[in-house]
């Protein structure tokens, strides 16, 4: 759900900033008609501050997009349980603390394989980092050993497969 939230804000970002962009335009042809290309000139400045934030964005969403494919492309999703949350001290930005997280990874089969994997959490999610919580991730077949969060996971899928896991050991 929130992923669907910054694919809207991302569109209403993109649609007011073209809105923007198509009254600057307006104004600088009109300028141009009138007095010439040099009166037209200063309103290149705002176009430029509107295209260059909407760049960024749109290269980092597709930049995300790309590694989340290249990920799924030899890789199975699957649920880690935390075993060890350790804060390994980098700060990403203001909001984000680098953590290392020991897990449990779950196999397709019912069997588990350790692996670790680090990542950038936000201070507030930090709290829910617990002992036994489950992660979803997606590991490599052929590379077992690189694991990356599941940024978009199949809750569903998810919850059978620790219910599976659950289930087969006792635990409650």
């Amino acid at each position: 759900m929130k992923q669907d939230k910054n694919y809207l804000s991302a569109i209403l970002i993109v649609v007011a900033t073209g809105f923007s962009l198509f009254i600057i335009m307006q104004n600088f042809l009109t300028k141009t008609n009138e007095r010439g290309v040099s009166a037209g000139l200063p309103l290149m400045i705002p176009t430029l501050a509107l295209l260059i934030p909407l760049a960024i964005i749109i290269i980092t969403m597709i930049s995300r997009e790309v590694r989340y494919k290249k990920a799924l492309s030899n890789g199975v999703k699957s649920v880690g349980l935390i075993r060890k949350v350790t804060e390994t001290g980098k700060k990403h930005s203001r909001k984000l603390e680098e953590v290392k997280l020991e897990l449990d990874v779950l196999e397709q089969n019912g069997n588990k394989f350790l692996g670790e994997v680090t990542t950038g959490i936000r201070y507030s999610e930090l709290e829910f980092l617990k002992e036994g919580e489950p992660v979803p991730v997606i590991y490599k077949l052929d590379n077992k050993q690189e694991i990356l969060i599941d940024r978009k996971p199949n809750v569903n899928e998810l919850k059978d497969r620790i219910n599976n896991y659950k289930t087969q050991n006792n635990i409650k």
